[in-house]
């Protein structure tokens, strides 16, 4: 049982003894015990956010479960009274925007866990790198179609049970001549009325009152969310950098291969939020760990890397992924995507290789065909692409646009035309159905979910068992020998670590082991982040760089002390979040 669960339980206990406490009769204490756990469950508990730092999600708890048991018992406060005076006639206008006054809230109170859910909002630099990166196409298809799923068609059949249990508790009131009076303390309210329109309106102000307040409570997670973010460093004066003055290595402009005198090709598999704490759910992948080069614990992803277009960046490049807040300072002109950056696909570019970026989603979401143009012209085979092809129906849509299973077909037939050329080649592959909020369960794993409860844990197992096997058909082909394959988690995500069990006080590792190194290493204990594995992949194809570093990354492989380990986690976020004179130069046009 994890913190949050034991602190709920503390805390319906504590309401539980407020019910207990406060009602006199026993048959609503009984009724009070089976509704305020209900309620309390479906409204407070089941809300992904146990992820959260901090004490706002265990206030939450308390103040969810206190909230549900003074309801209670505010409603089971009702006398029944006699009225003499006539009420008015309530206008049939107030029930029609009470109907849709009262869906709007209790939409609401759904609407804030999926948005917790759904996207990453502690994580500025990504949102509004998202926001901000131009054409987003297929993540509003994917947003849409992910809130009617998960938000509106489920709205639904639930706020209709709320409006017949209305108007069914209405018509037996009404019935019944029944005037009842709540009082609790100062707050009084009186349920009377001649007909039975005048009744319906009365419980859909108390339902509104109450789910109200639910709103309120549950949008009190969100400041601790988004204050978690660093937004003043977005905006402040860029300063001259003691971490790009003392560490930054510019990337060689020329690097010579070892004595072995061959270039090795390079794939590159990226698989969205995959880490080493999964490993309970990925067999194929622990035993991979186990068998090739492998960095432990993993790699941390520190500010600037935590998302995938950063995590890419960084890994590719050696920087965190920055943007700028104030665009006059570039007079006008957005930075088509750190075009000053030298990164290992301009390298590999420089020394003749072919290179692929493969994607199930459209390249243009968050600028992804800009980083393919503008660092070494990788061809970026995207869905736009498969679908100009007729590889895919025009309107296919599965996710984010198609399924893993389908990228890693059409990854072998690219494979195939690769190795038939008489030049080194690059391939980068990037896997999709592990992405928040709960993954994409391909049909094709029925068997290997067997027994596994949860849908994120299916996920989970069902990417290990593709990626398994799609690395024992390279390993039957003629180039896999002279091909180097290194496997990433792109970065943590900590809402998917809550879903696959871990403990939110455990530390968040994205997977990384190397097939085929050109440098032969026993298994190194180190503490690195993305920022590393610029040089480290350079080294495994067998190129020598001088200082066995690029961009802020230390090669692995050396003794060379990481910015991690150098400066900690806290220190190194600081740095790296700092808009600094010399990142500024990453993002100007090439030449100005």
């Amino acid at each position: 049982m994890d913190f949050y669960t034991i602190n709920f339980v503390v805390a319906l206990i504590a309401a539980l003894a407020i019910v207990f406490l406060c009602v006199r009769s026993k048959k609503r204490r009984i009724v009070g015990f089976v509704f305020v756990s209900l309620v309390d469950f479906g409204l407070f508990y089941n809300l992904d956010y146990r992820w959260l730092s901090g004490v706002s999600p265990i206030v939450g708890c308390y103040a969810g479960a206190v909230f549900v048991a003074v309801f209670f018992v505010f409603l089971s406060s009702y006398k029944r009274i006699l009225i003499n005076q006539e009420t008015a006639q309530p206008h049939r206008f107030s029930l029609i925007l009470l109907f849709f006054s009262q869906y709007i809230l209790f939409l609401y109170t759904r609407l804030i866990p999926w948005a917790i859910d759904t996207f990453p909002l502690s994580n500025v630099d990504a949102v509004l790198f998202t926001v901000f990166s131009g054409e987003n196409e297929g993540a509003e298809d994917f947003v849409i179609s992910n809130f009617i799923d998960s938000v509106l068609i489920p709205s639904f059949p639930l706020y209709a049970f709320i409006i017949v249990l209305q108007i069914l508790t209405a018509f037996i009131l009404f019935k019944r001549k029944f005037f009842v009076e709540f009082n609790l303390k100062r707050i009084k309210f009186i349920l009377v009325s001649k007909n039975l329109i005048g009744y319906i309106i009365k419980l859909q102000k108390c339902t509104a009152v109450f789910l109200l307040i639910v709103c309120f409570i549950l949008s009190s997670i969100l400041p601790k969310i988004i204050l978690s973010a660093c937004f003043e460093v977005l905006f402040e004066r860029p300063v001259d950098s003691e971490l790009y003055k003392m560490h930054f290595v510019p990337p060689p402009d020329s690097i010579e291969i070892n004595q072995s005198g061959k270039t090795k090709n390079l794939i590159v598999i990226l698989m969205e939020s995959m880490e080493t704490n999964f490993s309970r759910y990925t067999p194929e992948i622990s035993g991979l760990e186990r068998e090739n080069t492998n960095f432990v614990p993993g790699g941390v992803s520190v500010a600037g890397t935590s998302w995938t277009m950063g995590a890419i960046t960084s890994k590719l490049c050696g920087i965190p992924l920055n943007m700028p807040m104030k665009m006059n300072e570039y007079n006008g002109k957005f930075p088509s995507y750190v075009p000053n950056a030298r990164c290992l696909s301009d390298i590999l570019s420089d020394k003749g290789c072919k290179q692929v970026f493969i994607q199930g989603s459209n390249g243009n979401f968050t600028q992804m065909r800009d980083f393919c143009s503008t660092h070494g012209n990788i061809i970026l085979h995207d869905l736009t692409y498969f679908k100009s092809k007729g590889k895919i129906p025009s309107r296919y849509h599965v996710f984010w646009g198609m399924e893993d299973r389908k990228v890693y077909n059409y990854a072998k037939e690219d494979l195939d035309s690769l190795s038939k050329i008489n030049f080194p080649f690059a391939y980068f592959i990037s896997t999709m159905d592990t992405h928040q909020p709960e993954g994409f369960l391909d049909e094709i794993c029925s068997k290997e979910i067997e027994g596994v409860e949860d849908l994120f844990p299916k996920v989970l197992r069902c990417a290990s068992k593709q990626l398994g096997d799609f690395l024992i058909w390279m390993k039957q082909q003629p180039w896999y020998e002279n091909t180097v394959i290194s496997v990433m988690g792109d970065h943590t995500m900590p809402v998917l670590s809550a879903k696959a069990g871990v403990s939110p006080s455990d530390s968040l590792y994205w997977t990384n082991f190397i097939i085929n190194s050109a440098v032969t290493t026993p298994v190194r204990e180190r503490q690195y982040s993305s920022l590393d594995m610029f040089p480290t992949l350079l080294e495994s194809m067998g190129f020598n760089l001088k200082n066995r570093s690029a961009g802020l990354g230390r090669s692995l492989y050396s003794d060379s002390l990481t910015m991690l380990e150098l400066y900690g986690r806290k220190t190194l976020d600081s740095l790296l979040r700092e808009r600094s004179i010399q990142y500024d130069k990453f993002l100007m046009k090439k030449n100005e």
